[in-house]
């Protein structure tokens, strides 16, 4: 008969998250969230059991509420099987998490594995597992599974945490990207690289929620479905996670580039799940208009989304940059101002402070421009 299973990895319970700053612990408690989603999606699937790939948790000195909650959650897979690997974050090593009571208070349905050997999940279904007992090396944690034999005519199916050989920035725990074809695996559900990635029946299935904003591709599961030992596995990938991490670096010259970055943003989804990084860059010729919009659409995101980082600097036009001044007073200002940092001595009041410091005058040039957005508006 088929068999149908789910391949998640990467949970990474406990992160520290302090990249967000205040909004870690926010992040944090998504991750819950979004795990309880995939056991819906286990049931609702109806798959045959889950293989978790490696890094359940962030590491072995998590607060005991994360490893209790962890439970609770892996607790709603009941009745379907779960099988935990160990992995680089959480290595099988004693005195680590694995020992705390709150682990084993996990339901019957769930199991730690713990040996590199093979594991029947039914009489045609075969595991081959390769837990990980430390945080680094340089040997293949795959190594050991043996080759499929000519009358071995059940499902195998590998589960192991490290990084292919097509990864070359990666080299902790290396796995022969022919680990496969090497060992007559029906499929390698493999942890470590967060984003969803497959290389012929080895797939990671990558983290269920983006943790960063470097990460490409993550927060998704694999369902894979096998008609028959040895043959192709259909795998489909599907996006569970609720936050999304946005960077946009835009050229501000005028309002219309204003506009296009926040329809850009409001394309994105709820806001509430929104994380964005924003560099802007502002143009030799920009208006006072523009930077008038762009400030008031950073308080706008401010208030809004989960978290922003967009630096107010970015947000400004460079010193040397043009901008109009109302007539007045102020024109005559902004005029000597400019002739004190070209190096020239201002007619009229304003010679008084042609030795002023030039820190000083750019400065009040910048005052300046502040002023004139704020009487634009």
């Amino acid at each position: 008969m088929p068999v149908k299973f789910l391949h998640t990895s990467d949970w990474q319970m406990g992160m520290k998250a302090l990249h967000v700053g205040e909004k870690a612990k926010a992040v944090r408690s998504v991750r819950y969230e979004t795990a309880l989603r995939v056991a819906d999606l286990a049931k609702s699937s109806k798959v045959d059991f889950v293989l978790l790939a490696g890094d359940l948790f962030e590491h072995h000195d998590v607060d005991e509420a994360v490893v209790r909650k962890t439970v609770e959650v892996l607790d709603a897979f009941a009745p379907i099987p779960v099988f935990v690997l160990p992995g680089n974050h959480d290595p099988l090593v004693p005195g680590g998490v694995w020992d705390r009571q709150s682990w084993k208070r996990v339901g019957n349905h769930v199991r730690l594995l713990t040996e590199s050997t093979e594991v029947l999940i039914r009489s045609d279904v075969a595991l081959y597992p390769s837990p990980l007992v430390q945080k680094q090396s340089t040997l293949d944690p795959t190594a050991w599974i043996p080759t499929r034999k000519p009358s071995d005519q059940r499902f195998r199916i590998g589960v192991a945490h490290g990084a292919i050989d097509i990864l070359s920035e990666k080299s902790n725990f290396p796995i022969a990207s022919e680990r496969t074809n090497l060992s007559g695996l029906d499929y390698l559900a493999l942890g470590d690289w967060h984003g969803f990635l497959q290389q012929g029946r080895a797939v990671y299935s990558g983290t269920l929620e983006q943790a960063s904003f470097n990460e490409r591709d993550s927060g998704n599961i694999a369902i894979v479905d096998i008609a028959k030992a040895g043959g192709e596995p259909r795998i489909t990938k599907l996006h569970v996670g609720k936050l999304t991490w946005s960077e946009y670096n835009p050229l501000i010259s005028d309002v219309t580039d204003v506009e296009q970055l926040r329809h850009s943003i409001a394309g994105v989804g709820a806001a509430e799940m929104q994380l964005f990084r924003i560099m802007s860059e502002i143009g030799p010729e920009v208006s006072i208009l523009a930077l008038s919009e762009l400030s008031s659409l950073r308080e706008e995101l401010l208030k809004e989304v989960l978290f922003l980082d967009w630096p107010e600097d970015t947000i400004r036009a460079p010193t040397g940059t043009a901008i109009p001044i109302p007539d007045g007073l102020l024109t005559q200002v902004d005029s000597n101002l400019n002739a004190i940092l070209e190096r020239r001595i201002p007619d009229g009041p304003g010679h008084e402070f042609a030795s002023a410091d030039l820190n000083v005058v750019r400065e009040a040039k910048s005052l300046m421009r502040r002023l004139a957005m704020e009487v634009s508006k």
